[in-house]
């Protein structure tokens, strides 16, 4: 073998190892991405599962379901009720949900707890859930239920 050909071999050993090493380095990154990042405390943006708590001081209704959630730059910015409505961040101050939990209240009275307890595209939600509008209306006619009975 001559020198010439030595060191073309060489070259293209070198070559090949670090365009092997970037191209590693490159997907592990990519991978670290789309997962929720734990370390740093958070999730990506998108959809969750999530239990919530529902309670209405009003009417006394208090309901756990599983629903779809929305996150954004960690913070619960909608709830998905499976009738395809929702409660969105219009109707509450987005929490902070980075450890996966978060509590609020919405512009209704209505508290909640929500805990993420995986990915929305694995969330079977609660069928038979009364959304917030409901508890609230009824709790309207039934105030003005009694207000007409004691006339």
């Amino acid at each position: 073998m001559t020198f010439k050909s030595i060191f073309l071999s060489c070259l293209v050993i070198f070559l090949a190892v670090t365009f092997t090493n970037c191209l590693n380095n490159m997907t592990s990154s990519h991978e670290d991405d789309e997962d929720t990042n734990e370390e740093s405390g958070g999730y990506r943006d998108g959809t969750y599962c999530a239990n919530i708590d529902y309670y209405c001081s009003k009417t006394g209704t208090n309901s756990t379901y599983v629903l779809q959630v929305e996150i954004e730059n960690n913070e619960l910015v909608k709830i998905l009720w499976p009738n395809g409505g929702w409660l969105d961040d219009s109707h509450f101050t987005p929490p902070d949900i980075a450890d996966g939990s978060a509590e609020f209240s919405s512009d209704k009275g209505v508290d909640y707890t929500v805990n993420i307890i995986g990915n929305g595209n694995d969330c079977n939600t609660s069928n038979s859930v009364v959304d917030e509008n409901e508890v609230t209306n009824q709790n309207q006619q039934d105030e003005e239920k009694k207000a007409d009975e004691e006339n």
